[in-house]
Order: C-alpha cells, then structure tokens, then sequence
C-alpha cells in the first residue's frame, strides 16, 4: 500500500534520519497466540482453537517473518466478533523482552487515513469544500517554482494528484533526526521543486499533500489537528492508548523499539515534527484496527463523505499495485478486498486491512526498516497478510 519508502539510502523516509548505533541481537522467543483484552468470551486464544485453524496458520507467517530477519512482528485479527493476537520476536534486542501486542509504536503514514477523515467532516458540517483551494485557506503557502495553490484543491491533496514533490527525501529532513520542523518549513522545501505534473492529471505519493491538509485542519477549526484528532476521533472511539505527539520523539507508555539498518534502535531518536499529519501518530494494533473498522463501516462520516472517501483510482506506488482514494486504500486478496493504509518509518512498518462490512480484519507491524525491499521477506509478507485476512 501507498507509504514512504525507507530504502537503504533512506531517499524517502517518513521522518528522515542519520542515526545513532543500536543495542546487540537478543534471542528471539516462540510466537504466541492471545485473545483480544477486553474482548469478550467471543475472543478464544490459542492457535488451534481460532476458525479453520486461523491462530495456526497465522502464527506459522508470523514465525516466517521474524526467520526472515524481523525482530519482532504482531498480527491481529478479527472474525465477526472474534478477535485474536500473534506475536512473534521480540520488541526489544537489548533486553529480548518479547513482542506484545499491547505496546505502542509508530504508525506512520496510517496516520493520513486520520487527517482525512476530519477533512471530510468538516466538508460535512460545510465548513470547507473539498473543492476549495489551497490558497484560499493557505495563501501563499504553494508558491515558487511553477507551484501555484490556486490550482490545486483540497481533494487532491487528499487523492494524492496536487503534483507537488515530496519533502522527506530531501537531505536536510533527513540529517537532523532530532530538529523540530514546522509544518510551514516542510511545505516550504517541497516549493524548492517545480510541480511533477498538473493538479489532478496524474498521481504521486507525497507526504507535503498531508501536511498541507493538517494545516488547512487548523485554519477551518482555529484549533490544534491533535485537539481535533482528540475530540473527533480518539475520545469518541475510546482510542485510549493512541496520541499525536508533534515533536516529543518519547513514547507515553510501553513501546515496540524499532530498528533501521545499522544504526541500530532509533525508536527514541527522531523527532515526530517531520512527520505530523502525514504521519506522527502513535498507536496499538487494536487501537488502529477499531478506528478502521469504524472509519469504513460509516461510523464517522455521513454517506456523501464516504462515497468521497471510497472514490479509488488504481495506482502503481513503487510496485505495491492498489487502488486509492482519500487518504485510504483497496487492496484485492484471494478472498476479495480489503479497505486501509499502511505505513513506514523509520524503524517501523505497519499493514492495516479491514473488510467493508468490518468482520474481518488483520493489522501487521514489525520493527525492522531493512526488510523493505528484501524479496523474500516481503514475498512471506504478502502470503501472511493474505492468510491474515482470509483464512
């Protein structure tokens, strides 16, 4: 799914970084199945008991992935109103302090299907159009270089057609791990560019589409995006272990440590500034999942936003062959498709699918970035989120 890429040169990274060496390989310990807290009698831990050996099967994928060079992975999943968790690895090579799926991590660009929900509520309540400017709630933030905010519109920051460049890859994001960016610098390095091509005549994964939105958040409501986010989405939801940090690069509770390449455990390193409404929230595996199943199950939209939402376009996103809409995916899987995002940064990978009538679901995370582009890895990854999804 569409996402920022983080290669090895790190030319595409959610938050960008030069990093600090990290802690030594503990051994890893046996995935292990268990019911969803809080859920109910209907969630039955154990891996034989699920339907169709369902706990079996995904803990196999999940043992595969960490075999393949993952620390340490989580998979939950759903099945009406069962709900069960694999783990696999461990969270933390210092300590090998196992995988839990109630730790908290980064969901990266996850994040954007939370902008644009409270982008389309405030088109319900007409207090923006979709088809406004971005000049005419941010003139002058698009400017420079053939930019021209007075061409662009709302929805396709959303859709991802505005043309406008990307500002991770650029080396200055990228060589400051720790700086506080403001959204206005971010943008204001994307306008260094000309335009990839005309506003809605094509189609480009940009993080600058997103920021632009949280900024365009603030101007309509006169408050914050994370007290939006807050009273919107993460109080009505009862998300209580997710939060939007701007620039605290610290965890507010027990979390998954994530890893980049040689530089070893970065989880604590970057600052979330580079990333805010294109991507700095912080989460759990059930936290995410119960803001999809709501999100595409109308529980936060009125038809019209939805219908706005779910108008896809297929795209080709760095070989990753989807259909996208605003700020969300659809994915095809043997058994039919699955609406979500994924997201990557630095350290942290996450996959999130959710079927349209909300009884299924699968949410995968890992710790590890170098896994990006390695064939097998990611090969035994599309059969596990199939598996996940589908068995």
């Amino acid at each position: 799914m569409s996402r920022i890429s983080v290669t090895a040169s790190a030319t595409a990274l959610m938050a960008g970084t030069a990093l600090l060496a990290g802690a030594a390989l503990a051994a890893a310990p046996a995935a292990s199945a268990t019911p969803a807290a809080g859920a109910g009698p209907a969630a039955v831990g154990g891996p034989a008991r699920g339907p169709h050996g369902l706990d079996r099967k995904v803990r196999a994928a999940a043992d595969r992935l960490v075999a393949d060079g993952a620390p340490g992975v989580i998979v939950m999943t759903r099945r009406g109103g069962r709900v069960s968790h694999v783990t696999a690895g461990v969270s933390d090579k210092a300590t090998g302090a196992p995988m839990d799926h109630r730790l908290l991590f980064r969901i990266a660009s996850v994040t954007k299907s939370f902008t644009s929900t409270v982008v389309l509520q405030l088109a319900a309540e007409r207090r923006l159009s979709l088809d406004d400017t971005v000049d005419r709630w941010l003139p002058g933030a698009v400017a420079g270089h053939g930019n021209d905010g007075s061409k662009i519109t709302i929805r396709q920051l959303l859709a991802q057609t505005s043309g406008l460049n990307d500002y991770t890859p650029d080396p200055r994001v990228m060589s400051d791990p720790a700086r506080a960016w403001t959204p206005e610098e971010l943008v204001a390095i994307a306008m260094e560019k000309p335009p990839r091509y005309a506003p809605g005549t094509d189609w480009n994964y940009s993080n600058t589409n997103y920021i632009l939105a949280g900024m365009i958040i603030e101007k309509a409501t006169g408050r914050s995006v994370g007290t939006e986010f807050q009273r919107r989405i993460f109080t009505p939801l009862q998300l209580r272990h997710t939060s939007y940090p701007t620039t605290d690069p610290s965890f507010p509770g027990r979390y998954v440590h994530g890893y980049y390449y040689d530089y070893g455990d970065v989880s604590t390193q970057i600052s979330p500034s580079s990333a805010r409404t294109s991507g700095g929230i912080v989460s759990t595996v059930d936290d995410v999942a119960r803001f999809h199943r709501a999100l595409f199950t109308g529980r936060l939209l009125p038809a019209k936003q939805m219908r706005e939402l779910r108008n896809v376009r297929p795209v080709d996103d760095d070989g990753i062959v989807e259909d996208y809409g605003l700020g969300v995916a659809r994915i095809k899987f043997s058994c039919g498709y699955a609406w979500g995002h994924d997201g990557g940064f630095p350290g942290y990978r996450t996959w999130t699918y959710t079927s349209a009538d909300g009884r299924s679901q699968a949410v995968i995370t890992y710790n590890e970035s170098k896994l990006e582009y390695d064939k097998t890895f990611r090969t035994d990854l599309t059969k596990a989120a199939d598996t996940a999804f589908c068995a």
